[in-house]
């Protein structure tokens, strides 16, 4: 070996990154401060073994309990190379105590702040373990609602685009909804005495009254922000005086900086104090076009429920796209209906988990939602499109809006059974002739009717349904199906009578980029491909932590294969 291919060995990073797995912490902060190289080397010796390989377009950062302890994200602090973030997460699944969540807020935003961009940012704070069980002083919870407070003025400050929470339930349990806010609210307004009331009203009546009163009163200068007014923190059990009110408190300059255009919220814990006033002022200040919303913690106090619910739809009114991820039993009646507020509205996915089992589609008062003049994507289950296409009938002579271009079913495929499988392909069946049915010049349009699947156990499920498709196949069972005179195929294959809406396949797979373009799954998607022979279209999703969010065409022999079964498939991409 030459004296040049050993110097090149013994100084490589390869060699160096070998070396710093075996050294303490201690010694790695150290060897960060040695020089320029040795701090991307020793940050990146770090960062891999938390399964980050390039920072600066994606970070997963699963932060540690003890805040000394050297995670991912005090090696991108020691770091002098990271400059800006595409997409960070900050997990504190792990955090279980207070004290050190607020360290690691603390250290979130020294790291935001560094950064001269960062555009999209996922919180994810579960702080069940500690949120009932940590007696707070006025002047700690006010230090804890200072210290998130911080954190996420400094990333909407730098940039961020795309904010996307969960967990925040540490302190909603200290605050209350005061009872029967519609009086309240009147006797404020300056009658001067609380009016008289003949019986004590229900819950819902008060609801409907106080939401009157609201929307009666929108020409007034009261703004969204002033419904924290109908909130009280609840008082320790010891106190003989009200709670001081503590909460998270918008930056006078929120309007200037903000550049946020897409919000998800998880929980509906960020509509609720200690939060709700930031969160508030965040979406009304903000570009906000799009939309996700988790009413799977939606409050069971209806009268708190619909006043979320109300003050979204004030906050913003104008989003062009809307997803509805998950809902507790009992909401949807209000939230479709609700839904209508949205005038705006061209892109719109109701998860079909949404629908508690035994929910009634035909319950649903769809009339509002059916007048949304500018809907182009509209995603759900079969059900519920079907029964939007048939509440269309009081609306434009009960065709589909004209700009409606996709149509997209929504189907957990849970089971590979025949009756199960036939079973779908009679919801596909139903849907496609809705379709046409309620647009009797869909010839002229490009309207595209995407069977979206997603899987609980991609391969089994496939394997399962290959071996009916083998018995289909076999000599035996046609002769068999010859002699009774009946098709056993035909439960399976859905064959439209019109050529249009298009059919278009999309399979969501565990399967990488690289494993789907080499054919790894060929036969598990053939499997599926076989139950549509006048397939247009086909996309095959691998999970976003491995294709974040590209957009690849199939390889010609990967499409030529699909094209085996459904000889009219055209369009192949891979996300």
């Amino acid at each position: 070996m030459s004296d040049s291919i050993q110097q090149d060995f013994w100084f490589s990073d390869e060699l160096a990154l070998q070396t710093l797995d075996l050294l303490p912490p201690l010694d790695l902060r150290s060897c960060a401060q040695v020089s320029r190289s040795f701090n991307r080397i020793t940050v990146q010796s770090v960062l891999d073994g938390h399964k980050i390989w390039n920072p600066q377009q994606s970070a997963s950062l699963q932060l540690a309990e003890k805040p000394h302890d050297l995670d991912g994200l005090s090696a991108l602090l020691l770091s002098i190379h990271v400059k800006s973030l595409a997409h960070v997460n900050f997990d504190l699944m792990k955090v279980v105590s207070l004290p050190s969540a607020l360290k690691s807020f603390h250290k979130m935003k020294r790291l935001v702040d560094r950064m001269a961009s960062v555009r999209t940012v996922y919180v994810h704070w579960p702080s069940d373990a500690y949120r009932d069980t940590i007696a707070l002083s006025d002047k700690q919870f006010a230090t804890a609602c200072k210290c998130v407070e911080e954190f996420l003025g400094t990333v909407i400050s730098r940039g961020c685009n795309l904010l996307q929470i969960s967990g925040f339930n540490a302190f909603t349990s200290k605050y209350k909804l005061k009872k029967n806010p519609a009086i309240i609210g009147t006797f404020a307004e300056g009658t001067g005495s609380k009016p008289a009331v003949a019986e004590a009203p229900s819950i819902w009546g008060s609801a409907i009254e106080y939401l009157t009163y609201r929307q009666a009163r929108a020409t007034s200068d009261l703004s969204v922000l002033s419904d924290e007014a109908n909130y009280y923190r609840k008082s320790s059990r010891f106190s003989i005086s009200a709670a001081p009110w503590i909460s998270l408190t918008p930056s006078p300059t929120l309007s200037q900086v903000t550049k946020l255009t897409s919000f998800y919220a998880y929980t509906t814990n960020i509509f609720r104090p200690p939060f709700s006033q930031w969160t508030f002022s965040l979406l009304k200040e903000s570009p906000i076009t799009f939309v996700t919303l988790c009413f799977k913690d939606l409050p069971n106090d209806e009268l708190e429920s619909k006043l979320i619910l109300e003050r979204l739809a004030e906050a913003v009114p104008d989003i062009t796209a809307l997803y509805l991820d998950a809902a507790r039993p009992g909401i949807m009646k209000d939230a479709v209906a609700w839904l209508g507020r949205f005038r705006q509205l061209k892109v719109l996915k109701i998860e079909p988990e949404c629908f508690a089992a035994g929910t009634n589609i035909d319950d649903l008062d769809l009339q509002a939602l059916a007048r949304l003049p500018h809907i182009r994507t509209l995603t759900s289950s079969s059900s519920f499109l079907c029964a939007y296409i048939a509440s269309r009938r009081s609306v434009d002579a009960g065709t589909l809006p004209r700009d409606l271009v996709d149509v997209i079913m929504r189907h957990i495929w849970t089971s590979s059974t025949r009756s199960a499988a036939s079973a779908f392909i009679k919801d596909v069946e139903r849907l496609h002739n809705a379709i046409i049915e309620a647009s009797p010049e869909l010839g002229g349009r490009y309207i595209t009717l995407r069977i979206n699947l997603r899987f609980n156990c991609f391969s089994d499920r496939a394997e399962a349904l290959n071996r009916i498709w083998d018995e289909l196949d076999s000599s035996m069972l046609r002769r068999a199906c010859d002699e009774e005179g009946a098709s056993l195929e035909a439960p399976l294959c859905f064959r439209p009578s019109k050529p249009r809406p298009w059919l278009c396949l999309e399979l969501h797979l565990t399967a990488t980029v690289d494993e789907i373009q080499r054919g790894d799954v060929d036969e598990e998607v053939v499997a599926f491909c076989r139950m549509f022979p006048t397939l247009r279209k086909i996309m095959l999703c691998s999970p976003p932590a491995v294709s974040l969010g590209s957009r690849l065409s199939l390889r010609k022999e990967r499409l030529d294969k699909f094209k085996s079964v459904c000889p009219e498939l055209y369009y192949g991409w891979l996300y």
